[in-house]
């Protein structure tokens, strides 16, 4: 029976072969892009998981209150890991971990750059990352020492078994020296974030510089628990609220505690109240998925439907044959699974091809598990589900017809038939507009943010980090550098610009509501800094070596802070910052260093390079390349040990809408894709309906009407459905960039003129495909097609 189905399946693709490839080309198409989406989901969705015991493990986290604003961070005390330990009897195991830092390790003459952070002794009995090399129970347990990833370590010894082996960290405090006693497996997807050395937060901790550590009132590091089997995590999250509190009068932080698996899909916090995250965006990318496969399944339903009165005749002949319902649904759904197990071929190589450009574009490293059974197991499935919903309708309708009405030639004036085409065809259309207008609303908004002002320029700017002896060689190496021509001016700071760095609620003046608290950034700087930062100054003056002491001893604001703190008294010049006083210099434009997605913040500029560790180096347009060069060999001259490095400003920018870029451009190709898809259709149905009507065309040339007038009537059945779709899709698009757009403080606007962009390329791409087939047909002999008909 099987192979019987099959013949008379491959019988029929050889016959309407137009129709066959069309059908394997869509289908193809949107199992491709299934796939490739699926991969990515199934890759965040590893994010952070997969250790033992990972139920267990608890991000502390804080809600810190700023009037009527609630700031949630990660940051918490240096010392309250140890605390909870001690006091709370749900808690098991505590760490404290730092943020990553980038760091020198000298081998011999190896000299290798590793980024990595400072953990407590207990951090890896919580974060089971599994040992190539080495004892768990011994690793950081003693300052001398250290952690590496496998990778790191081949990059610094040659080799991944090196326990027992010495490595010098060099920093600008001089060279400090670590012995290896843990070699962790290659972690994939296991670490939320990429880091290749581990350190005993001892080391941290115990520097003269940190004091702030031991205080509860400062943040910094983050802390990591591993409750008790069998604890009620949301219980031991509302019982640790007050924790902070109790032992800092006056705080305003609230304590939480939250899954460390589920950070990273699911932690983002908007005035205290959990949001979607990044599970938002797997969540679209999982819909375009489903609409791209749902789309290529209803071309094939439209297909086979359109083919229903020649596919009629067959059926009628097969029922007066003695054939059953049964049977005509197994043969027209088989060869509907057929068809699909044809593109599910041809969908693995194309995503065999397509995977190192997706993985550029995603920023991962994806592959397909094609030696894992699960995977076949999944495929296979994805293909039985494709096939039936592909073959449904056309196997159920076919298999339906009546006998009596094939012979009479009923059939061809079936309303039903065309109803049920023009309504798929107007469902994939509403699709592919909803996705195109989408796509434009995110690909406005992206670029607005890479192209708006941010209240400085970023253009031209260089950052150098001061490592080594360049940190104390500073002003020599200022001064030779303003002695090119083509340098402009140069600066140092203990900030980046590029995030939050660091920050104090401990800001006071006169007229201040004493239950409101805001939450100020604190850069301090050199000399310079406005200017080679190309900041503007709106009102006062720039810190000047003239004024000596007036200038170490006042503050700059932006304008976000000075409107803050003059909203109450217009004349307030003074400002206590952590106790001390100071009169405020200047103030300058607002100048963003966070991205768009979020508000503004107030910010205050001290003169105090003491530890700037950021030099920023404005260059003359023109010349970078040879001006590059140049700076790289003073550094060089002046620190020898470490390896030159440096960053154009312009590109940190854009590194912060990252995945923003990666949204918008996968977005593009996906609509790309989408129109792609529904034209395949489309072109199909157009070539059908000419087919059709041959002898009407033929009649209609002999009778004098023009082809403009011939292509009106094929083509109107068409392009009023998707005219129709534009309208629909375009409504249900902004219903949903509005909401997306919230996530962004500043944003564009849903323009009036998004639609008809998104409408006029939808409908003339569709009038294209259309008017290929029609003129076609228009162009055929008359003579010839009346005869044929």
């Amino acid at each position: 029976m099987l192979s019987n189905y099959l013949k008379i399946a491959l019988r029929g693709f050889a016959k309407h072969k137009l129709t066959f490839f069309i059908n394997t080309l869509g289908l193809s198409l949107g199992l491709w892009a299934a796939i490739l989406i699926g991969l990515w989901i199934k890759s965040e969705y590893e994010v952070g998981k997969g250790l033992a015991e990972s139920d267990q493990v608890y991000r502390v986290m804080e809600h810190q209150s700023y009037g009527a604003d609630i700031f949630t961070t990660t940051s918490t005390p240096g010392i309250l890991a140890e605390a909870m330990k001690e006091n709370l009897a749900e808690v098991e195991k505590a760490a404290t971990y730092s943020w990553n830092e980038e760091h020198l390790f000298v081998n011999g003459e190896n000299r290798v750059k590793l980024t990595g952070f400072f953990a407590g002794k207990e951090y890896l009995h919580i974060m089971q990352y599994p040992f190539l090399h080495g004892n768990k129970q011994l690793a950081l347990t003693d300052k001398s020492h250290i952690v590496l990833t496998e990778e790191a370590a081949v990059k610094l010894f040659g080799t991944s078994d090196v326990i027992g082996e010495s490595v010098q960290l060099v920093s600008n405090e001089g060279e400090e020296l670590y012995v290896v006693q843990g070699v962790l497996q290659s972690l994939g997807n296991k670490a939320s974030s990429r880091f290749e050395y581990i350190l005993p937060y001892q080391v941290m901790f115990d520097k003269p510089y940190n004091e702030w550590l031991t205080y509860w009132g400062n943040n910094g590091p983050s802390t990591i628990l591993k409750l008790r089997a069998g604890t009620d995590g949301e219980k031991f999250s509302n019982s640790i609220e007050n924790f902070i509190a109790e032992r800092n009068e006056g705080s305003n932080v609230k304590l939480f505690a939250y899954p460390q698996s589920d950070l990273y899909l699911h932690g983002s916090w908007k005035d205290g109240k959990l949001q979607e995250g990044r599970i938002k965006t797997v969540k679209l990318f999982a819909m375009i998925g489903v609409f791209i496969l749902l789309i290529a399944c209803i071309n094939f339903m439209n297909l086979s439907t359109a083919k229903s009165q020649k596919r009629a005749k067959e059926v009628g002949v097969r029922k007066v044959s003695g054939a059953d319902k049964a049977s005509l649904v197994y043969q027209f759904l088989s060869e509907s699974i057929l068809i699909t197990l044809f593109s599910g071929i041809l969908a693995l190589l194309l995503v065999q091809i397509a995977l190192p450009i997706f993985n550029i574009l995603t920023g991962k490293d994806m592959h397909l598990p094609l030696g894992e059974g699960l995977f076949w197991v999944q495929f296979g499935a994805i293909l039985l589900v494709t096939g039936l919903v592909s073959g449904s309708y056309p196997a159920f309708y076919l298999s339906a017809t009546k006998v009596v009405s094939v012979f009479k030639n009923h059939i061809q004036g079936s309303k039903r038939v065309v109803w049920a085409r023009k309504g798929l065809v107007l469902f994939q259309f509403i699709l592919a507009t909803a996705l195109i207008v989408s796509t434009v609303v995110v690909f406005q908004q992206i670029n607005y943010a890479l192209k708006q002002s941010i209240g400085y320029e970023k253009d031209q700017l260089v950052l150098v980090p001061l490592e080594g002896e360049l940190f104390g060689k500073y002003e020599i190496f200022k001064t030779q550098l303003e002695n090119n021509p083509n340098i402009e001016s140069v600066t140092r700071t203990t900030h980046s610009l590029m995030g939050r760095s660091s920050n104090t609620g401990g800001v006071e003046w006169e007229g201040k509501d004493p239950d409101f608290t805001a939450l100020f950034e604190r850069i301090l700087v050199d000399y310079d800094f406005l200017s080679t930062m190309g900041m503007k100054l709106i009102d006062g003056e720039d810190f000047s070596r003239e004024k000596g002491s007036d200038s170490t001893q006042s503050v700059i604001l932006n304008r976000k802070a000075f409107e803050l703190i003059t909203q109450n008294n217009p004349e307030t010049r003074m400002l206590t910052i952590n106790g001390e006083t100071r009169q405020v210099g200047g103030v300058v434009e607002n100048f963003h260093f966070q991205s768009f997605h979020q508000v503004m913040e107030p910010a205050f500029i001290i003169l105090d390079p003491s530890y700037a560790s950021n030099a920023f180096i404005r260059i003359k347009a023109g010349e970078m390349e040879e001006t590059l060069a140049a700076i790289q060999s003073l550094a060089e001259e002046l620190n020898p040990v470490f390896p030159f490095s440096y960053q154009f400003m312009d590109e940190n920018y854009a590194r912060m809408y990252q995945d923003d870029v990666r949204l918008r451009d996968l977005a593009q190709y996906f609509s790309i894709l989408t129109i792609l898809i529904s034209c395949l259709g489309l072109l199909g149905l157009s070539a059908h309906v000419a087919e059709q009507k041959t002898k009407e065309i033929g009649i209609r040339k002999v009778l004098g009407a023009s082809t403009f007038h011939i292509l009106q009537v094929i083509n109107r059945e068409f392009i009023l459905v998707v005219m129709v779709s534009i309208l629909i899709g375009s409504a249900l698009a902004y219903w949903f960039m509005k909401d997306w757009l919230e996530g962004y403080a500043y944003r564009i606007d849903f323009e009036w003129w998004f639609i008809p962009l998104a409408g006029v390329l939808i409908l003339g791409i569709a009038l294209i495909t259309v008017s290929l087939q029609s003129i076609r047909a228009v162009r055929s002999n008359p003579v010839q097609a009346i005869k044929t008909e």
